[in-house]
This record gives C-alpha cells, structure tokens and sequence, in this order.
C-alpha cells in the first residue's frame, strides 16, 4: 500500500551514487546516451564502409558499426580512472589522462572517424564504442562512474605515497573487477 499504483516511467533509471572497487570509491557521473531514431533505434556508421578491400587490411575492431555517445553530465578535465557499468556489473575500467576529453565529442569515445579506424592507438575508443553501442542497440543503459585524481584529492594522495601511477590504479580495479569488456592481454 506504501508504493504508488501505476506502472514506471520507460526512461527512468537508477543507479547508486558511488561503487567500490577494491576499498576505492568511484562516483556516478552520469549514463552514456548513444544518438537514436525518433522510434528509438540506435544510429549506427562505418567510417571504413565503402573502402576497397577493408576486409583484410583491417581488423574487426576498425570497422564499426559505430554510434554517437555523449555523457549525460560533463566529465572532469582532469585524469582519473573510470568504470563502465551495466545493471550494477561493471564491464570495463580504464584510465585517463583527461576524463572530458576521453568521453568527449571530439577524438573521445563519443564520435569515431575514419582515422581512428586506421589507427592502432585508436583501438581501445573503437572498441568501447562498438561495445556501448551494442548495449544501448540492445535496450541497455551503461552507467560511468569516476574515481578523479585532480589536485590534493584522495586519489592524488594515495597515488603519490604509493608511488602508484593512475593507470596501475585502473589496472589494479580492473583486475578486481573482473569485467566482460576487458581486452584479452
């Protein structure tokens, strides 16, 4: 009697405010929103699509389909290490040397171009933005959470006394996490 009849809005979502991933404290920041149709299909491209013989000069990663991703709310232009969760299980942790840039419009995780695809630096973008677009294809909504490590934060702390880079920072919570996103090594 104490729930409110009626059933849910489509769109609403919930996630906790923070997630810990081996005794460190991660922050919601937001959910990734990948573009769609007005009847809610995902819009997909290939910026390799067309190319003669793409096939064999490229691997699987490089040639899509790709979509449009923008965070929910803006990321930090600061370095940090960041997961990507999906119904509470989290999928993939990385780190950045700037999180806005990384999941930002331009040369972030957000639109892959043509010289991403051709790029093996690009691999790691391309296949968080295949894997993020398949998820919201499928109806699913991928959560990012944030452990920032700007000025004389905790993260910033931590990382200097234990003589701990960010990305032995991600690479330990990664290999806690155990995610399904994660590249083989």
């Amino acid at each position: 009697m104490d729930r409110p009849g009626g059933r849910p809005a489509v769109d609403e979502h919930w996630a906790p405010d923070h997630l810990v991933l081996d005794r460190r404290v991660l922050s919601h920041a937001g959910r990734l929103f990948v573009e769609q149709e007005a009847d809610g299909t995902v819009l997909v491209h290939s910026p390799l699509a067309g190319m003669a013989a793409v096939e064999q000069r490229y691997p699987a990663w490089a040639l899509g389909p790709f979509g449009h991703i923008e965070p929910e709310h803006e990321l930090p232009a600061a370095p940090g290490v960041y997961a990507l969760v999906t119904h509470g299980t989290v999928r993939y942790v990385g780190a950045s040397d700037d999180l806005a840039r990384t999941f930002g419009e331009r040369h972030g995780l957000g639109d892959i171009t043509r010289r991403d695809c051709q790029n093996p630096r690009g691999e790691e973008r391309c296949r968080l933005n295949r894997l993020v677009t398949a998820e919201a294809a499928a109806g699913r909504t991928v959560d990012v959470y944030v452990l920032v490590s700007d000025g004389p934060g905790r993260l910033a702390r931590l990382v200097r006394r234990s003589g701990e880079d960010v990305r032995d920072v991600a690479a330990q919570l990664a290999a806690s996490a155990k995610g399904a996103w994660h590249l083989p090594s």
